[in-house]
């Protein structure tokens, strides 16, 4: 840009900026700071206008018409990140392994494995009572309801049983 086109600049800039930055500021009375950005941005296109075709040959209105434009556009970018920002705070992100099935799928495919095992080598009324404690997670006052006995029995029974399970343990431990 030449001197001259840049004096053309400055003249038209300093004529009517004024009105341009009242203008801007009401239409964009809700985000002020964005303000000043419009403003630079159809400066800037003044400059480049008046640089690549000379003068607008009615810079009044051509300056109205880029200052609207820009925020229109202005708005456009505001509003795309606020639904953006609105859409991400409604959205449940589903976290690796936290309430997604994944832990369930795996605990359920563990606990059917055990069972199973638990099945094969304790009685079923032993079975029945560790299923009730470790699996359907039961006070021992609900189990002797259950099973029709007395909260010490269960208490007892599930000691055993508990025992039983640790020599078995041993016993495998000292195979491998």
């Amino acid at each position: 840009m030449n001197t001259t086109e840049n004096k053309i600049c400055e003249v038209l800039w300093n004529e009517y900026e004024p009105q341009l930055r009242k203008i801007c500021r009401i239409k964009l009375r809700s985000c002020q700071d964005e303000v000043d950005d419009v403003i630079s941005e159809v400066f800037l296109a003044l400059c480049q206008k008046t640089d690549k075709d000379g003068p607008p040959e009615k810079p009044k209105q051509w300056l109205y018409g880029t200052l609207n434009n820009l925020i229109n556009l202005k708005y456009r970018e505001i509003y795309k990140l606020k639904d953006k920002q609105h859409s991400l705070d409604n959205t449940e992100f589903e976290l690796p392994f936290e309430e997604n099935g994944i832990e369930e799928k795996i605990e359920d495919i563990y606990n059917n494995e055990i069972k199973d095992r638990l099945q094969s080598f304790l009685s079923k009324d032993e079975y029945q009572i560790l299923n009730y404690i470790y699996f359907d997670k039961l006070r021992m006052k609900e189990i002797a309801v259950l099973i029709n006995s007395t909260e010490s029995a269960v208490k007892q029974k599930h000691y055993r049983i508990c025992n039983k399970l640790r020599k078995a343990a041993k016993k495998f431990e000292k195979n491998y």
